[in-house]
C-alpha cells in the first residue's frame, strides 16, 4: 500500500514537472537563463519559505483583512528570489512595497516597526546584494533611498543607528569594490606588459636567427652561385654538358637563396600585423617549375597535375609545394638515377592528395649531414592545416610518400610555410 502511495505521488510530481517545463512561459529565454544558475534556485527555495513565514505571521504585526495577507506577503518575501539575477530590480520592489505598508497598513500596538521581519531581512538582503553586484554609479541613490526606508520604517530610538549601519556598509561595499577594479585592472596591466616583454624576446630571437641566416646560408648560397656562373671561364676545356649542367646548379642555388631572402624578411618583420603574408609564397603553380629544376639534374621526373587550383587555399597550396620540394630532394638524395613520379588530384571532402614515388636507387645514396628530419617536417606542415602525411617503402623497391591536404580558406601562415 505504501508503495503504491509513493508510485502515486512520483508520478503526480513528474506530471507536474512536464506541465511547468511545457509551459510558453519556459521558453523565454530570460526565465531560461534564470532557471539555468543553481544560485538562482536556491534564492528562489529561501524566498518560498520566507513567503511561508510572512503569511500566517503578518497578522501578528499589522492589521489586514484575510484576503490581504498573500498579497502584502509576497512582496515582503519573494523579491529575494532575485537577489542574484536581478538584485537591483528586487530592491526596488521591496522598497517601494516597504513604503507602501509603512503608508497605509495599520501596525499592531504591540509592534515597533512599520514593516514585518521577513520584509526587513529581504530589504538588508537585496540592499547587500545591490552594492556588492549592481553598477558603481547607482551606489549613492540605492543608499540614499534604504536609508530614507529605514527611517521611515524603524522605530524612532533605532533610526540613526541603522543610518550609520547602511552608510558603513555603503562605503565598505564601495571600497572593497574599488579595490577589486583596480586589482584587475593592474593584473591586466601586467598580463599585457608580459605579453610585450615575450614578444620582444621572440622578435630578438627571429633577428640573431636571421642575422645567422644571413651571415651563414645566404651567403654561402651566394659563393655558388657565383662559382657555378664563372666555372666556364676559370676552367679549362668545360663542354657544352658541363655548363648546362653548372647553369643548373647556378639556377637552383639562386632560387634557394631567394627563397631564404624571403624567409629573412619574415623573420625581420617586427610590426605584428602578419603583413608578411603579402610575400610571394611559392603554390601549385610553381611546382611544375620545381619538377624542372629536378628534371635538369638529370633525374627522369613525371608530373601529373590535376589538382583543382580555385579553390585550395594559399596555405594548403604552400603546404602541398613543400612536400613535393621535400620529397624530391629525399628521391633524388636517397636514390639516385630512380624515377620520380609527382602526382596532385582532387580527393573527396574538399581535399588534394599528394602522392610522389621513386623507384630503386641506382646508385650509392649520398650521405649529407642533417637528414632525418624531412618526413616529420611534412607530418607537421600538414596537420598544421588540418592534413596528413604517410610515407614508407614499395612493394618491389622504391618510395612513396603520400599526403592528404584539405582545401580550406586559409591565408598562408609562417609556421606552416617556413
Amino acid at each position: 500500500m505504501q508503495g503504491k502511495f509513493v508510485d502515486g505521488i512520483r508520478s503526480v510530481g513528474t506530471v507536474l514537472v512536464r506541465e511547468v517545463a511545457d509551459h510558453p512561459a519556459m521558453t523565454d529565454p530570460a526565465v531560461r537563463r534564470y532557471f539555468s544558475s543553481k544560485v538562482n534556485w536556491l534564492f528562489l527555495m529561501v524566498a518560498l519559505i520566507m513567503y511561508a513565514v510572512a503569511w500566517p505571521t503578518l497578522t501578528l504585526t499589522h492589521d489586514l483583512p484575510a484576503y490581504w495577507l498573500p498579497i502584502v506577503s509576497a512582496f515582503a518575501a519573494l523579491p529575494i528570489a532575485l537577489s542574484w539575477s536581478a538584485p537591483s530590480v528586487g530592491w526596488a520592489v521591496s522598497v517601494l512595497s516597504a513604503y507602501l505598508v509603512a503608508l497605509l497598513v495599520p501596525v499592531d500596538p504591540g509592534w515597533n516597526w512599520e514593516i514585518q521581519v521577513v520584509h526587513i531581512i529581504e530589504l538588508l538582503v537585496l540592499t547587500f546584494f545591490v552594492f556588492a553586484r549592481g553598477p558603481l554609479r547607482s551606489l549613492p541613490l540605492v543608499w540614499i533611498c534604504t536609508v530614507v526606508i529605514f527611517v521611515l520604517v524603524a522605530p524612532a530610538e533605532a533610526r540613526v543607528g541603522w543610518a550609520v549601519g547602511l552608510t558603513f556598509l555603503a562605503v565598505v561595499t564601495a571600497l572593497v569594490r574599488g579595490l577589486l577594479r583596480v586589482s584587475t585592472q593592474l593584473r591586466a596591466s601586467t598580463e599585457e606588459t608580459e605579453l610585450a616583454e615575450s614578444r620582444k624576446v621572440v622578435l630578438e630571437e627571429r633577428a640573431r636567427i636571421a642575422r645567422d641566416l644571413h651571415d651563414v646560408v645566404a651567403h654561402r648560397m651566394s659563393v655558388v652561385v657565383v662559382m657555378a656562373q664563372t666555372a666556364r671561364y676559370r676552367l679549362d676545356d668545360v663542354g657544352d654538358d658541363a655548363v648546362a649542367e653548372f647553369d643548373a646548379i647556378a639556377d637552383a642555388a639562386r632560387a634557394s637563396l631567394d627563397e631564404v631572402r624571403q624567409m629573412l624578411g619574415v623573420l625581420r618583420l617586427d610590426d605584428g600585423s602578419g603583413s608578411y603574408l603579402a610575400a610571394p609564397n611559392p603554390g601549385l603553380g610553381d611546382i611544375a617549375e620545381l619538377v624542372a629544376q629536378t628534371g635538369r639534374t638529370g633525374v627522369d621526373v613525371l608530373l601529373d597535375d590535376t589538382a583543382d587550383r580555385e579553390t585550395v587555399g594559399d596555405a594548403s597550396a604552400l603546404v602541398i609545394y613543400r612536400i613535393v620540394q621535400e620529397s624530391l630532394a629525399n628521391a633524388t638524395r636517397h636514390a639516385p638515377g630512380a624515377a620520380i613520379s609527382v602526382r596532385l588530384s582532387p580527393a573527396r571532402g574538399e581535399a588534394t592528395d599528394v602522392v610522389i614515388t621513386n623507384g630503386p636507387a641506382r646508385g650509392e645514396p649520398l650521405r649529407l649531414a642533417g637528414a632525418g628530419t624531412g618526413l616529420a617536417g611534412m607530418a607537421e606542415r600538414a596537420r598544421i592545416v588540418g592534413g596528413s602525411v604517410s610515407a614508407g617503402e614499395r612493394d618491389g623497391g622504391g618510395f612513396e610518400v603520400r599526403a592528404q591536404i584539405p582545401d580550406g580558406p586559409w591565408a598562408a601562415t609562417g609556421v606552416a610555410g617556413r
